[in-house]
């Protein structure tokens, strides 16, 4: 994360709307060097306990919206068990892995590149595993109820679907699932942990990341839980690890156009099978995931290295710049040139 944050917590009167965070701040977890709390940037906060080190920093977006940033390393195997309030939290793993599920319960597995929707009903326990030696990089967005209800008010997201059950009160149990960030979300979760600001461009930039990644992800879980026949034919944990396997694959070698037949081959998956599961997961195509994966990944290059608009064209699969330039164009407004000479590595 960024140097200069810890220099922008600042003080302020008494009045501060901290103690509605702290139910949630994650357990071992506490103020560094007992700061005070700025509502503009949040709390940092540290781990005391010998299993770990590092850093989570907790700020208000909005009434009824927090967004949790952290990178911890787990230096020793160690679990944490934690009791919430009736909150919904969307995880972003950045790295590092873990487990998570209700006390007593089955764990499901928290992989790298995903993204997670957990509620946690209140009273309910939750116990995450991490393993040794895992450098773990996270966003979560915590949601208050009333704040979500008014955000998917008149959507499909608030009938039969985990999300509106669990508004309406018939949500009783704990519920956790995680699928493959798309690579926009990767983009904005990357951008939390590199902030380009100091001060009040810096609370901009977090305020417009964490509203972002709100957007991708109620518009990915409205894809999943709403598409044709998918109250029908729920994800498995197999079909979703599946999906994680053609994510890697098509964000490994962009070079390549990967055919869907192709990629059934190598999972020895049945096509039409491949391309409802992959769509109801990642709430697009194959096509147009590999396009944005190469789109999201011509712009890290043009802002950030020396290569030339025509090797970045090529890196990214395309033959001809003069393609490449046409689709970047289409895709972000602007054109390669203009990242270039600006060095706008903000602009996804």
């Amino acid at each position: 994360m960024s140097e200069n944050k810890a220099e922008t917590v600042v003080p302020v009167n008494p009045g501060s709307d901290a103690p509605d965070l702290l139910p949630d701040i994650p357990p071992k977890y506490a103020p560094l060097e007992k700061q005070p709390y700025d509502r503009h940037f949040g709390l940092r906060l540290a781990t005391p306990v010998p299993e770990t080190h590092g850093i989570k920093d907790i700020c208000m977006v909005r009434k009824g919206l927090a967004v949790l940033i952290g990178d911890v390393e787990h230096d020793y195997a160690h679990s944490d068990l934690s009791e919430s309030d009736d909150v919904v939290k969307f995880h972003f793993r950045y790295s590092g892995s873990s487990e998570i599920g209700a006390e007593g319960g089955e764990l499901e597995p928290v992989d790298p590149m995903t993204f997670g929707v957990l509620i946690q009903p209140s009273g309910m326990k939750k116990i995450e595993c991490f393993p040794a030696h895992e450098h773990e990089q996270s966003v979560t967005l915590l949601c208050d109820p009333h704040f979500l209800e008014e955000i998917i008010s008149g959507t499909s997201l608030l009938k039969t679907t985990p999300l509106g059950q669990f508004l309406y009160g018939e949500q009783k149990d704990m519920y956790y699932c995680a699928v493959r960030m798309r690579p926009e979300m990767i983009s904005a979760v990357r951008s939390l942990f590199e902030t380009n600001y100091t001060g009040r461009l810096q609370q901009l930039q977090i305020e417009a990341k964490t509203l972002e990644l709100l957007c991708y992800t109620l518009d990915q879980l409205s894809k999943m839980w709403s598409s044709p026949g998918s109250d029908k034919i729920p994800l498995r944990q197999k079909d979703i690890r599946r999906v994680a396997e053609i994510c890697e694959i098509l964000e490994n070698d962009l070079s390549t156009t990967h055919t869907i037949n192709d990629l059934a081959k190598s999972l020895s998956w049945n096509e039409t099978q491949l391309m409802r599961v992959f769509r109801q997961a990642v709430g697009t195509t194959v096509h147009n995931y590999q396009h944005r994966a190469r789109m999201e990944k011509a712009c890290e290059l043009l802002a950030n290295t020396e290569l030339t608009i025509t090797q970045i064209a090529m890196n990214v699969g395309y033959e001809y710049s003069s393609n490449f330039t046409t689709a970047f164009r289409k895709h972000f407004g602007v054109t390669p040139r203009q990242v270039r000479a600006e060095r706008i590595p903000a602009i996804m």
